[in-house]
C-alpha cells in the first residue's frame, strides 16, 4: 500500500475531493430526475425498449466513476489520493453526460 499524504497535502486533497462532489451534484440531480420520470412513462406506456434512455443516462457518470475506482484500486492508491480522483471520475462523467445531452 503507498504512503499516505502529508497532513497539508491530505486536508487539500479532501478538500478538493469535496469540492468536485458539490460541482457534480447540481449535474447529477436533474439527470437522475430526468431519467428516473423517462423511465416511470416508458414503463407506464408498456415500452420496454423506452427504457433504455434512463440506463444510458446514468451510464455516464457510472463509467466515470467505474473507471477512476478501477484506476485507483490498480494503482494501490492510498485513500488520501483516490478520493480526489473518484470525485473527479464522477465529475467527468456527470458533465460529458449532462453537456451532451443538454446540447441535443
Amino acid at each position: 500500500m503507498a504512503e499516505t499524504l502529508p497532513r497539508p497535502r491530505k486536508q487539500l486533497a479532501l478538500a478538493l475531493g469535496v469540492v468536485e462532489l458539490l460541482l457534480a451534484a447540481p449535474m447529477l440531480v436533474p439527470l437522475g430526475l430526468g431519467a428516473f420520470m423517462v423511465g416511470v412513462m416508458a414503463f407506464a406506456s408498456g415500452r420496454a425498449a423506452a427504457l433504455l434512455f434512463p440506463l444510458l443516462v446514468v451510464a455516464g457518470p457510472l463509467l466515470g466513476l467505474g473507471a477512476t475506482l478501477l484506476i485507483a484500486r490498480v494503482q494501490r492508491l492510498s485513500r488520501d489520493v483516490a478520493f480526489p480522483l473518484v470525485g473527479f471520475g464522477l465529475l467527468a462523467g456527470t458533465a460529458i453526460e449532462y453537456f451532451s445531452l443538454s446540447w441535443s
